[in-house]
């Protein structure tokens, strides 16, 4: 069995950016049937028809007027279109600003799609065009810089979208960012504790307040959380690495492996091993 295959900025151009018509895909970057991650974003835009992939292991489905994002990492893989037409831009993490990948962290809690109102809709599609022609003619360092600006513009248009999904009314501010900072701890720490008590503690809030917080954005208890988030975890080492079962259990801090065989199956509704196969065969 070998790991999954990883994408790398460094293999799709030589600047860190490539776009291409969703329903032209032009051999080398189009989309991909396989699962794979990426070193770098992609963000895409679906202009009319339908189209079907999968994000971190959850089916999605795109239909006109959805924008949608890959984040660096993300097990993913295109499974059919019906008709789809639209835009992929995929960008090296170095090209998207720092307070664009925090709007991209935080939309990380809700979904990978969004719906795109009309007026942006015109933009994203005006920049799309304006830069295919710019790089299919990249003749020299000024040119490159055009091209570089006119993918700033359409990736800071999709973040302003973002931003207004995560800031939708009835979404409390400080209970997102609550769960923001749990999500940071949990990922830094989950295999010293899944205790929601733990995370409470270096949060400076009640065991009982983290629960409602969570339940509140997520719709999930502390506990259920921190279960989907060790589950997703096991998941990615599962066809990212060729590590044992065993192993990723131990990566996670779980020492009792039935117990994570149990937790895990319940879950996924698989085992450990059935799901590796059904990715990797």
């Amino acid at each position: 069995m070998s790991e999954l295959p990883l994408h790398r900025a460094s293999q799709m151009s030589d600047f860190g950016l490539h776009l291409h018509r969703i329903s032209s895909p032009d051999g080398r970057h189009g989309p991909v049937t396989y699962a794979h991650r990426d070193d770098y974003y992609i963000f895409g835009l679906i202009e009319r028809g339908e189209g079907h992939g999968i994000i971190d292991f959850n089916e999605l489905r795109l239909t006109e007027d959805d924008a949608f994002l890959i984040q660096p990492g993300q097990v993913h893989r295109f499974v059919r279109s019906d008709n789809a037409d639209g835009w992929l831009l995929l960008a090296d993490t170095n090209l998207v600003e720092a307070a664009e990948k925090c709007v991209f962290d935080n939309f990380a809690l809700f979904d990978s799609k969004f719906r795109v109102d009309c007026r942006r809709r015109a933009e994203l599609s005006q920049l799309a065009s304006l830069l295919a022609k710019r790089l299919d003619g990249i003749a020299d360092a000024q040119s490159m810089s055009i091209a570089g600006r006119l993918a700033a513009a359409f990736i800071g248009i999709l973040a302003e979208a973002v931003q207004d999904v995560v800031r939708q009314p009835g979404r409390n501010r400080r209970q997102v960012d609550i769960v923001l900072s749990f999500r940071r701890l949990l990922a830094e720490r989950i295999a010293m504790s899944r205790r929601p008590s733990y995370y409470a503690s270096l949060l400076n809030i009640s065991t009982v307040y983290l629960n409602e917080v969570v339940r509140a954005v997520t719709g999930m208890s502390t506990s259920d959380y921190i279960k989907n988030e060790a589950v997703l975890l096991a998941k990615r080492m599962l066809v990212h690495t060729d590590l044992s079962v065993k192993e990723i259990a131990d990566r996670l801090g779980i020492d009792d492996y039935a117990y994570f065989t149990r937790l895990f199956t319940r879950t996924a509704g698989g085992t450990p091993t059935a799901f590796r196969l059904r990715y990797l065969g």
